[in-house]
Parts: structure tokens; C-alpha cells; sequence
């Protein structure tokens, strides 16, 4: 995250004589991390599947903190709400965000017990995980709130709130305050078990098969299965890491309902209302239509790694900030840089060539029929663009970044290009020529 400005292009900002790094510096730290654990991958992969996602979380998220904290200093920065200097220790409004903690995570746990699909078996190693790191990650959490609260410019949070609300203390209770800090969990209540669940998926590909560049299939599929597996890990992370010793805490929620429909429905449960696309496309994809055509098959497979690339990359810019549904800070860097949507758009131009619906089928009708339905998925994520961009026009930063994008971006640089070839490629008119004798 950074301002956008002349500081920001620099990629450092100057902040109570440090050096304010931007997102990519903390986002590296995470990939050598994974990188390691990876490495690693031959002593920890027989281990249960918990154990799995314990070791990769930490071998990321531990550079990333450290980078962050002793690098970055991003403690520092005006946006944390933080004082580079400490207070005396209040134990008895810590004690009291405690208590609100602790109710915040009774009623996320009571909610994945009551509601069915998170007792379906894909979420099985994240509940896991819990019961392994849960205690330890709770001990840490009450040394942590006592740390920041002693640098809180304004300590009243949404957790102290939470907690005079169960100590009966109504008449102190900012009720918006507190509106934004259990959306806020709800979000993160929502999209942390679908992220690690989706992670465990895709690590166990990773970890059993690794990178395998052998024949141009199996680096395809086997460069897929990395992709997603550095997606979800980076998703997961964004949604652990919300602290505000990092920066990385929520600015603000998405207020519309329609903001949250249009993104929600992309998720389980919620995306089986997306399943007719899915009962309209053929058994073929690209891979069997262009299996004997070698160099069409290998270009095509090749452009999809590149879109994906980006994408996976747009996760990965957002370093220890990624979130849907709120504002953590705003992205400038990685293709940031050049426009305001790249994951979505490298995205959604993927699962065209991926699905390939207009000639999946040998018939038309088909075709048609799921070039209709993937385009409506398209036009989903065009919505989910637009209200991000309304919910984000509220921070003063994103205002100079759509400026700045709309101005000098990617879009920009092209339609300035196709204006300078038009200017060039003018045909002038020939002046008109008369008879003579006219």
C-alpha cells in the first residue's frame, strides 16, 4: 500500500525518519518464505494436512511481519493510528478488548457450528488448524492488544466496544463503531475458512507432484496448481494478518448491499447460484480442442499461464493486506501500477480461453448459450469493479491513484498510441482539382 504520488513512484515515503517501503518489499518476504517451506516440502509433507497449512502459513506470514515491523517500521506510518511512543499499560481497558475478543470469536464459532457448510469435509483442516494454533495464537493475542493499545492514538476500539457491551456499559457504546467491527469479522468470519480450505486443495497438489516442466501439459497444470496454491495462501494470510502493527488494519467497510451481493455470490455457498454456467459448458476445454494442433495448444496454454500470472500476482502486490469487502489501504504497486482492476480483468479474459464456449460444442446452440452464461460471470465481476471503486472514491488516497490511472495507466497509454498512429497513418485530402475551361 502507498500514497500515489511522487514519493510513492519512488517506492519509499519518508515518515518520521524512516523509509516507508512499499507492499512489494513485504510481498516478497512472503513468496521467499513460501519458497522455503516449499523447499522444505520432502521432511513436513507426510505430516497431516493441519500441520501442512501450519508450516506454509508461518514460513510465510513470519518474513512478512518481520520485513514489515523491522524493515518497513509500517508501526510508523500516520495511516496506523499508532504513537511511536508507549503509554502507561490501562490493563483495565485491555482486559475489557479482551473480553470483546473473546465474544467476537464465540459468536463466529457458534455461527460455523449452526450453519451447515462449514461441517462439509473441505473445511475439516482449517477447523485443524484451530484446535492446533488456536491457544497458543489466543496467549499472543492479549500481549499483542497490550502493546497497541499503549500506542493508540485514539484506544477506544471496535473490541473495547464489544467488550462494554457485555460488561453492560451501553451508555459508552459508539453503536457505529461497533457496526464496523463485526462486519468487519463477519467478512473475515466468511472468507478466512473458504480461503484455507481452497489451500489445503491446492498445497497438497503442490507438495505431492511439485513443478514439473517435463512436457508442456505438465508444466501447465502443474504451474496452475502453484498459482492457486500462492492465491489462496496470500487470500488467507490477508484475512490473518489484520493488525494495525502492520498497517493492515480496516479503514472502512463496504456500506452498499449491492457491493456485498455482487461479491458474495462469487463464494460457496453462495456461488451455486452460478452453477448453470457450469451445467452449460461443454466436457470439452481448450486442451482437447487444440490437442493436435501443437503450436496453437502450446501458445494458447502459454497465454493462459501469462493472464493467470498476473492475477496471481495482483493477490500477491496486496502483500499482507488482502481483503475483499474493505478498504486495508490502497494498492499502487505490482499491476496496480498500470490499472485499477488487473486481477479481475486477467481473470475473467482467462477463463475465456480456458472454457473456450464459442466452439466447445459442436453446436451452436450450445455455444451461444455459454458464451451468454460466461458473460454473465463477466458481468458480475464488472459490478463487483464498479462498487469497489464507489466504496474506495470515500479514501482521498484512491482518489489520486483513479486520477493518476486514468491519466497515465495502461488504458491510457494505448489509446494515446492508437491517437499518435491515426495522426500518422492520416490520409490528407488531395485539393480539389477543376477542368479546364470551368
Amino acid at each position: 500500500m502507498s500514497d500515489l504520488d511522487q514519493r510513492t513512484k519512488a517506492g519509499t515515503q519518508r515518515h518520521g525518519g524512516t523509509a516507508r517501503i512499499n507492499e512489494q518489499g513485504i510481498a516478497v518476504a512472503g513468496l521467499v518464505g513460501f519458497g522455503f517451506a516449499w523447499w522444505c516440502a520432502p521432511i513436513w509433507k507426510h505430516q497431516i494436512v493441519s500441520m501442512q497449512l501450519l508450516v506454509v502459513a508461518v514460513s510465510t506470514i513470519l518474513p512478512m511481519i518481520l520485513w514489515s515491523v523491522f524493515r518497513a517500521r509500517t508501526y510508523l506510518n500516520e495511516s496506523s493510528g499508532l504513537s511511536p511512543f508507549a503509554r502507561s499499560p490501562d490493563y483495565r481497558r485491555v482486559g475489557t478488548k479482551y473480553i470483546g475478543l473473546l465474544l467476537t470469536l464465540s459468536i463466529l464459532g457458534a455461527a460455523y457450528w449452526v450453519f451447515p457448510e462449514y461441517s462439509r469435509p473441505r473445511y475439516q483442516p482449517v477447523w485443524d488448524l484451530v484446535a492446533l494454533a488456536g491457544v497458543p495464537t489466543l496467549l499472543a493475542a492479549w500481549f499483542y492488544m497490550l502493546w497497541v493499545d499503549e500506542r493508540m492514538l485514539d484506544p477506544c476500539d471496535g473490541y473495547w466496544h464489544t467488550g462494554r457491551l457485555v460488561l453492560g456499559k451501553w451508555q459508552l457504546v459508539d453503536w457505529v463503531c461497533l457496526r464496523e467491527h463485526a462486519l468487519g469479522w463477519l467478512i473475515k468470519g466468511f472468507f478466512f475458512p473458504f480461503m484455507f480450505s481452497a489451500l489445503a486443495g491446492h498445497l497438497g497438489s503442490v507438495s505431492e507432484n511439485g513443478w514439473n516442466p517435463a512436457r508442456f501439459d505438465q508444466l501447465y497444470l502443474s504451474t496452475l496448481a502453484l498459482i492457486y496454491c500462492v492465491d489462496t495462501l496470500y487470500g488467507a494470510v490477508g484475512y490473518l494478518l489484520t493488525l494495525r502493527i502492520l498497517d493492515s488494519q480496516i479503514r472502512s467497510v463496504q456500506p452498499h448491499f449491492f457491493g456485498w451481493a455482487v461479491a458474495l455470490i462469487c463464494y460457496a455457498p453462495f456461488s451455486a447460484a452460478l452453477s448453470s454456467f457450469q451445467s452449460s459448458r461443454s466436457d470439452q476445454d481448450w486442451s482437447t480442442v487444440f490437442s493436435g494442433q501443437p503450436i496453437l495448444y502450446i501458445t494458447w496454454g502459454f497465454v493462459i499461464l501469462l493472464l493467470l500470472t498476473v492475477y496471481v500476482w495482483s493477490t500477491v502486490s496486496f502483500g499482507c493486506r488482502f481483503s475483499n469487502l474493505t478498504n486495508r489501504g490502497i494498492i499502487t504497486t505490482g499491476p496496480y501500477r498500470w490499472m485499477k482492476h488487473p486481477a479481475y480483468l486477467s481473470k475473467n479474459i482467462a477463463w475465456w480461453l480456458i472454457a473456450i464456449p464459442f466452439c466447445a460444442s459442436p453446436h451452436w446452440q450450445d455455444n451461444l448459450r455459454a458464451c451468454v452464461m460466461l458473460s454473465s460471470v463477466n458481468l458480475i465481476y464488472f459490478f463487483r469493479a464498479k462498487t469497489e471503486e464507489t466504496h474506495l472514491m470515500a479514501d482521498r488516497d484512491y482518489r489520486i491513484y483513479a486520477r493518476w490511472v486514468d491519466q497515465f495507466g495502461l488504458c491510457a497509454s494505448i489509446r494515446k498510441c492508437f491517437r499518435l498512429l491515426s495522426r500518422r497513418g492520416a490520409c490528407h485530402p488531395l485539393p480539389s482539382l477543376t477542368r479546364r475551361g470551368q
